[in-house]
């Protein structure tokens, strides 16, 4: 039995509409300040407390009349979870198919949860319910970690001990060569294991500083534990302390936060190396909360803790992540098991989400989002925005934003590299369900090549963007023909295409300038004049280009001994 997902009503900024989220390897909430993002993890947390009691503060808008809930989703539940809880809760739930679920409902401050199990039978929650289940729940919902940007550092620093020692003592576990002796006589052998858990302290320690030092070169880490009692869990006790070595030796606490904030992303990425672990105890999973994980980096250092973060929650079965941000660098759409959630408490807003196991990108999208990230860093920003569009080059990314810059428009510009990488997209914003835009250039039937004219294979790309596009009924097409230069300058030109646009851009009174701005205007407003989306209106501005603009016979749109490229037309 596994925790899928858990919803939120009436909690801190959160009202009656609720907020549903599902749990994955790795869950990263995005959204504007003061949206609710962190607010998430906190009810996240009172959800793993068994109803603990919460303070005034934990009630929307401070008014207890109104109580508090939080519902908990299981699924794949086993015959021997049933066995445990009953038989008869299973249901069929909408978002995460046959599952259980209960809930705290918290009634009053100060005061401890009452908790409910759904009933089919009744279709209700009624008041306990599931005989075995608050056991199983203790042992199945991840025990969260919670690490914030602003928590004193002493506070984050015994979070992190504690997660090192947990690993240290699962790798001392493992590695039966050199401690099971140990363990077998615990009186005899106890300096013997405290020796060989300095060793391994000393090793992670020494792993850390080179994570470390690629940032912050010549600093040096050290873990400096208090206890010798071998099989102690105060291994590294309360006084315990991680020591700093630049220029001078000085305690965590007393470094800047930058180094601080390094410090969690190379000991993540610590517990993280090696190959894939097998949980070693299924039965205490647990989730690390983390709160705007770029805070205080340089920007090549949050690429670093992006790669950390994945890794620990990919590499590590024991481990799940829950991270809010506002940087679109920690969204990675190549990594399986990933889910974005952007976060919104306008009246009525709807939830935007997407699951990479849901969209099932194969291998070569997945190259290619790692390509498009590479060249573009924050190529994930339109997460962010409503009013997106999507371009394949660099042409129309800086016609539509000058355009757009004039009219005072907050409009995000996707510039996809490619023709080609336009259905990705696509397929990536009808998973996340907001509406948008593509500008594509229709571009020839046939190219001439060295070995003469053969298809255009971008040609046949024009059905596969409005088979994307199709496919949600959210978005819309403008499409250039062929190009851009040739739909609004007249010309063909294979190279200085961004010089030329920028001198059209430039000169406000030109003719080029106008059909520019015009036709993007157009396009920013909305307006359907021109729009190609179907299949009918695409060969309709084929039909009238094929008119009024290529001659009879043009070898790049007739090759009578070379099948047309497929289009419908």
């Amino acid at each position: 039995m596994r925790l899928a997902g858990f919803h939120i009503e009436n909690f801190k900024s959160i009202g009656p509409t609720g907020c549903l989220i599902r749990i994955d390897e790795i869950v990263v909430l995005i959204g504007r300040n003061n949206v609710g993002k962190s607010t998430i993890l906190d009810a996240y947390e009172a959800l793993a407390s068994s109803g603990a009691p919460l303070d005034p503060g934990h009630f929307h808008n401070q008014d207890p009349s109104v109580p508090i809930v939080i519902t908990g989703f299981f699924d794949e539940v086993s015959d021997e979870d049933e066995a445990r809880i009953g038989r008869g809760w299973r249901f069929p739930h909408a978002d995460f198919g046959d599952c259980v679920a209960f809930r705290y409902v918290w009634r009053a401050p100060h005061e401890r949860a009452r908790k409910q199990s759904y009933d089919p039978d009744t279709a209700a929650f009624e008041d306990g319910g599931l005989g075995g289940f608050d056991a199983l729940i203790m042992s199945r919902i991840p025990q969260p970690v919670r690490i914030r940007p602003t928590d004193p550092m002493d506070t984050t620093q015994a979070r992190l001990l504690a997660m090192l020692k947990e690993h240290v003592k699962q790798s001392l576990k493992a590695d039966a060569s050199q401690t099971q002796a140990a363990f077998e006589q615990i009186e005899q052998l106890a300096q013997q294991i405290f020796a060989g858990a300095r060793q391994a302290f000393d090793e992670v320690s020494e792993r850390i500083t080179r994570h470390v030092g690629q940032v912050f070169p010549g600093t040096s880490i050290e873990l400096v534990p208090r206890s010798k009692d071998a099989l102690d869990e105060k291994l590294i006790a309360a006084d315990s302390y991680l020591r700093v070595t630049n220029g001078s030796s000085a305690p965590l606490e007393l470094q800047g936060t930058g180094l601080q904030r390094a410090l969690l992303w190379s000991t993540l990425s610590v517990m993280s190396s090696g190959p894939r672990r097998r949980a070693a105890d299924p039965s205490q999973p647990r989730i690390l909360l983390i709160d705007e994980p770029e805070a205080f980096l340089h920007p090549p250092t949050i690429r670093g803790a992006r790669e950390a973060l994945y890794a620990f929650a990919l590499g590590n079965p024991d481990w799940q992540v829950i991270a809010t941000t506002h940087s679109p660098i920690f969204i990675d759409l190549s990594k399986d098991h990933t889910t974005i959630i952007r976060v919104d408490n306008s009246p009525g807003a709807a939830p935007h989400f997407i699951s990479t196991d849901q969209v099932s990108f194969n291998a070569e999208e997945r190259e290619r989002l790692k390509m498009i990230r590479a060249c573009n860093p924050v190529v994930n920003e339109f997460f962010f925005y409503d009013d997106i569009v999507l371009v394949e080059g660099a042409t129309e990314q800086i016609a539509l934003l000058s355009v757009a810059q004039d009219l005072g428009r907050d409009v995000h510009v996707i510039n996809a590299l490619g023709k080609a990488n336009l259905p990705m997209f696509a397929r990536i914003l009808n998973h996340f369900e907001v509406p948008y835009t593509v500008i594509h250039d229709a571009d020839t039937r046939f190219a001439r090549t060295a070995r003469g004219y053969q298809r255009n294979a971008m040609w046949t790309m024009n059905a596969s963007i409005r088979a994307a596009v199709g496919a949600a009924g959210l978005g819309r097409i403008h499409t250039q023909f062929p190009h851009f230069e040739g739909e609004y300058f007249g010309e063909a030109i294979k190279s200085g295409k961004v010089d030329r646009v920028l001198r059209a851009l430039e000169d406000r009174e030109s003719e080029d300038f106008r059909r520019v701005a015009a036709a993007y205007l157009r396009i920013i407003e909305g307006d359907p004049e021109g729009e190609t989306t179907t299949q009918p209106a695409f060969d309709r501005k084929l039909d009238a280009y094929l008119t009024s603009h290529v001659a009879p016979g043009d070898p790049l749109w007739l090759q009578p001994d070379l099948p047309v490229p497929e289009t419908g037309h």
